[in-house]
């Protein structure tokens, strides 16, 4: 049978219990706006009962242990769906600053330069001989190249700040997979026992894991310890590699090897060796700053190649057989190419256009300003620039100088270009050329340069307006050249001449305009998903300040029970003892 004073060691285990519950009560509330922290709660049981020849009697209650409602499910699902929404908010991010570059509000950018462009050759075209229209092709000119440089310099800009994005976030992953790799270690040392729970430990730890989550595609494991199958051991891959090990952590490095011009991701062992998961690395920020730079980017700074690369090709094979108000008297061509290598092979010689089988004409006029006459020089697609011996037959300058014999010279200049030189005071201009081999080699073009890049205008023109070929011959009406360089704006030079440059541009504005629409809606929807999880996670783990308020009543009211009760056992000790 219990005796009285076990009745009062029922009611002091009330006491306890109540207490501890209020003070887990108070540590929830205490952590309401805690971040990461998961509400507690005490595990209460029935003590051990007293067993006697009357029956079982009961001796009070126990807090078993304090355990965080931690749904690790939910938590999971939260790190996935953070994850997705940070790769797509970096990427939306990231094309509001590509759509910031080419702002065409109120005929301002690459798409007004190129119009207004065409618009000036035109203008020249109706008056070849006014010097303000020659002036202001040249301006107009100098503002195209400048957009595109300035294009091409943004979205590099943007690339490199990508880069250096990369370098950043993978110290920033070396740092949380250090700490986490600590919490793991502190954690299975304070949870020794069966009921120990190292509640605080394990909500620092879920904080980092979602921000390792956010970082990239990493994937958490929970594995049975090797030295206690019964305590699982955490495991933190990325890439396949295993960055986090329990207590142990491998660091991944950003490196620029072999010459790389960008930093790559290497996964870095124990002894050092070096893997490349760059590859491998397909999701969160870090994922979304990968494939920007390695892929998004790339494809629209090509864009703007391809516009300059045409301009420049289509622009200077017209002007470069066409003349100005003067002649030459000695010009030298801006590309450098191997004069031994044939001029239909771009690779070979180092040019940006292949050469073909044709001609081009020189037009030949002596100091008087007489017409002396127009001569042929013709060009096999196999043809090189210089002589490679006496016996060849295949050099340029060899086929020029024969048939400009007492008028001009050509040869190669200190600077590795091609030059012609005019004898004897005569002077000459171009006049045809269906071999491409004079914008090739960079002769009497407007263009200078191979892409958005350096794209630029040609400083001869620059100095001197007349020398612009707005005709075909050096008659000052002849505007014949103006007009077929207006005309490329509405030829089809792009895509296998099945798109006009505008075309091109603004199927490229679509494109970066779609592509921002859908990664937008796509993150709206990944955001709604995170958002409604969270909503999820925080009523299963959260703070509840309304249900705390009503534990802590609940608790309290039973404090003052148990109090009660070990006053009304107090009465009865004490009417005991006075019957003694």
């Amino acid at each position: 049978m219990p005796t009285i004073f076990d009745a009062l060691n029922i009611g002091v285990s009330g006491l306890y219990v109540s207490k501890a519950a209020v003070n887990v009560i108070g540590n929830n509330v205490a952590n309401v706006n805690t971040p990461g922290y998961s509400r507690e709660r005490v595990d209460i049981l029935p003590s051990m009962p007293l067993v006697s020849y009357a029956g079982v009697f009961g001796t009070g209650a126990e807090v078993s242990q304090v355990i965080s409602l931690r749904n690790d499910l939910i938590d999971k699902r939260v790190r996935t769906a953070d994850q997705e929404m940070n790769y797509y908010d970096k990427l939306n991010s990231t094309l509001d600053e590509v759509q910031s570059i080419f702002n065409e509000e109120n005929g301002v950018g690459l798409k007004g330069a190129m119009e207004q462009f065409f618009n000036a050759w035109h203008a020249l075209s109706l008056n070849p001989d006014l010097e303000t229209a020659r002036q202001q092709v040249i301006e107009k000119g100098l503002t195209l190249s400048k957009a595109l440089k300035d294009a091409d310099f943004s979205l590099n800009q943007i690339r490199n700040n990508l880069d250096d994005q990369v370098q950043s976030t993978v110290t920033e992953i070396n740092s949380l997979s250090k700490r986490i790799a600590q919490l793991n270690y502190e954690i299975k040392k304070a949870e020794l026992g069966d009921k120990d729970h190292a509640n605080t430990l394990r909500d620092e730890r879920s904080v980092l894991l979602e921000k390792l989550s956010n970082l990239a595609n990493v994937t958490i494991l929970d594995n049975p310890s090797p030295d206690d199958n019964t305590k699982p051991e955490m495991t933190i891959l990325l890439g396949g590699m295993p960055i986090v090990s329990g207590k142990d952590y491998n660091e991944i490095s950003a490196e620029k090897l072999n010459g790389a011009q960008y930093y790559r991701v290497y996964f870095v062992d124990a002894s050092g060796s070096k893997t490349d998961i760059t590859n491998r690395i397909t999701n969160g920020t870090l994922g979304a700053t990968l494939y920007l730079r390695d892929k998004v980017i790339p494809e629209y700074q090509d864009k703007v190649n391809n516009i300059a690369k045409t301009l420049i090709q289509e622009v200077n094979k017209i002007h470069s057989q066409g003349a100005g108000l003067t002649a030459y008297s000695q010009v030298e061509g801006i590309y450098t190419a191997d004069p031994y290598a044939s001029l239909n092979i771009p690779e070979a010689t180092g040019l940006d256009m292949a050469v073909k089988t044709g001609s081009f004409k020189i037009k030949v006029i002596d100091s008087q300003g007489n017409d002396v006459g127009t001569f042929t020089i013709p060009v096999n697609a196999d043809d090189h620039i210089a002589q490679k011996d006496p016996s060849d037959t295949h050099s340029i300058i060899e086929k020029f100088n024969k048939v400009m014999q007492g008028y001009a010279q050509m040869s190669i200049s200190p600077a590795g270009n091609v030059q012609i030189t005019a004898e004897n005071g005569y002077k000459f201009a171009f006049t045809y050329d269906s071999s491409n081999f004079l914008a090739a080699v960079g002769i009497n073009t407007f263009f200078t340069g191979h892409g958005a890049s350096d794209i630029g205008v040609n400083s001869v023109l620059q100095n001197d307006p007349s020398k612009i070929a707005a005709g075909k011959t050096l008659d000052p009406g002849d505007s014949s050249n103006a007009e077929a360089i207006a005309q490329v704006q509405l030829d089809k030079v792009m895509v296998n001449n099945t798109q006009t440059i505008d075309e091109y541009y603004n199927a490229f504005l679509g494109t970066i305009g779609s592509t921002k629409q859908r990664y937008d809606e796509i993150y709206k929807a990944k955001q709604a998903i995170y958002q409604q999880l969270k909503t999820t996670q925080q009523s299963q783990e959260g703070v509840s300040l309304d249900e705390e308020a009503a534990n802590l009543i609940k608790f309290q009211r039973a404090y003052q029970a148990n109090a009660r009760f070990i006053s009304v056992v107090d009465q009865m000790t004490e009417t005991l003892i006075n019957m003694v």
